[in-house]
């Protein structure tokens, strides 16, 4: 009998994407108009856009 909860029924992982050469992850990014998920680099700093001054979204990088 299989269990949702077992590890090796999930998958393989998947790379983390790299923003500028460094290695980004996706973090929950919440604001008081929006929440999405946004990229943030392995130090814990969030990816931000120059121009608009807001974290990039994960899917962009």
């Amino acid at each position: 009998m299989s269990s949702k909860n077992n590890p090796e029924n999930r998958g393989k992982i998947t790379e983390l994407r790299v923003y500028n050469g460094k290695k980004v992850k996706p973090v929950l990014f919440i604001n008081r108009n929006r929440r999405y998920i946004a990229a943030q680099y392995e130090n814990g700093d969030l990816v931000m856009d120059p121009i608009k001054k807001m974290p990039i979204p994960y899917q962009q990088v």
